[in-house]
């Protein structure tokens, strides 16, 4: 991912840097150049970020071939962008982390490490629910299954 010279570290994927920057930014623009660039190094660094991205956009076209309501749209999206946010943090942390304990051994390295990929796991499994909850009943409508529950019962009540 990177390698060290003796004052210089170089990170697969990144652009040219024109000017080492030690200052905050001087204006708007330069801020989001920064925040860009961030953006395409994680995703030219991460192979889990890009396939929770190839997964975002077939979410997509899948809610998009069923019609989702908005409100089902509402919940889809904060279930991807939730696990593509503990994507970025999962990094951030994996970032300072190796910065810190550059490539010594230290058990506090290894659980923030593990807590971070943890929470990447949880928010994948939080995904999945979602997404089963939301998607159900436009795939069983699909099939002609009854997905109303209280239509269930009333049918066996007859």
């Amino acid at each position: 991912m990177a390698s060290r010279d003796d004052k210089n570290i170089i990170l697969k994927g990144s652009p040219e840097p024109v000017k080492k920057q030690i200052a905050r930014n001087s204006n708007f623009f330069k801020a989001l150049r920064n925040s860009l660039n961030g953006i395409w190094m994680i995703l030219v660094r991460e192979r889990n970020m890009r396939i929770h991205i190839v997964l975002a956009f077939l979410i997509l076209v899948t809610g998009l071939h069923y019609g989702l309501y908005r409100a089902d749209w509402l919940w889809v999206t904060m279930a991807v962008f939730i696990v593509i946010f503990s994507e970025f943090l999962n990094t951030i942390i994996e970032a300072v982390v190796d910065l810190v304990v550059e490539k010594n051994y230290h058990p506090l390295a290894k659980l923030a490490k593990d807590v971070a990929a943890g929470a990447v796991l949880v928010a994948v499994g939080v995904e999945i629910i979602i997404l089963l909850l939301i998607f159900q009943p436009y795939i069983w409508r699909q099939f002609g299954i009854v997905t109303n529950f209280s239509d269930f019962l009333h049918h066996f009540k007859n």
